[in-house]
């Protein structure tokens, strides 16, 4: 049975993975009040074994492995998304249409990152210019000033900026601050700044300072777990968004 969660406590079951994060930072930054932000969690036999978040139809997934997935791909299907984020592995047991799909790397930490020259406030309309030159689908810069000073100001993510003269060179974001695991993202680094060890910096120190939850980050591409790997990340699987076919 698929039962809309009215309280982060029906959350406490989930695993510290990198989808709890982004589901219990969610609903710890919206709750359950807003019409763009649903929440739900699926019991099988009377124990919870999947939860779903949808913001404005993206959907994320976190199943465990007694997760009756018949019975989710019906619901998602019914209630409708334009995409769908969830390990690689849950994509294919739903049946989804895989769009996109990459390593997840989990940190094991390493020696500390020097904090010199790193901003944790900054201009979000030069991140936001910074982030599309890298390549990265954000949609209207309003609507991510929105969402991304939600979550600010919630405290459910935080962010490091390398910068000079007042223009980011290099920045990360621990996206979304869950319960017990935390998502790294939105690394970049300004093509003209690149091979200077930047981005490792700001994402060495938001992974130390998140270290007492276990943080994780999705690579955009699998040449990036060795990069990854210099600075204290392992694989853990796989990640994939899928799209409504």
């Amino acid at each position: 049975m698929v039962s809309i969660c009215e309280s982060a406590d029906w959350l406490g079951f989930l695993p510290a993975d990198p989808f709890a994060a982004r589901i219990t930072a969610l609903f710890d930054t919206y709750g359950a009040d807003y019409g763009f932000a649903k929440f739900w969690v699926q019991t099988v036999d009377g124990v919870q074994t999947a939860a779903i978040s949808s913001i404005d139809g993206e959907m994320t997934l976190c199943c465990l492995e007694n997760t009756d997935f018949e019975e989710l791909s019906a619901f998602i299907n019914a209630v409708g998304y334009s995409s769908v984020t969830c390990r690689a592995e849950h994509a294919a047991a739903l049946g989804l249409k895989v769009q996109k799909s990459s390593h997840i790397v989990r940190f094991e930490g390493n020696s500390g990152a020097d904090c010199n020259g790193i901003s944790r406030d900054f201009d979000k309309r030069k991140i936001y210019d910074l982030l599309c030159l890298c390549g990265f689908e954000l949609g209207a810069y309003e609507a991510f000033l929105a969402d991304v000073c939600s979550r600010l100001n919630k405290g459910t993510a935080s962010l490091a900026v390398i910068e000079n003269g007042g223009e980011p060179l290099a920045c990360a974001f621990a996206l979304f601050k869950g319960r017990k695991s935390v998502l790294l993202g939105a690394v970049a680094t300004n093509p003209s700044a690149r091979g200077r060890g930047y981005a490792s910096r700001a994402v060495s120190l938001l992974a130390n300072e998140n270290s007492e939850k276990r943080v994780f980050l999705f690579c955009r591409n699998d040449g990036l777990a060795d990069f990854y790997g210099k600075i204290g990340f392992q694989t853990d699987g796989r990640w994939a968004v899928a799209v409504k076919s």
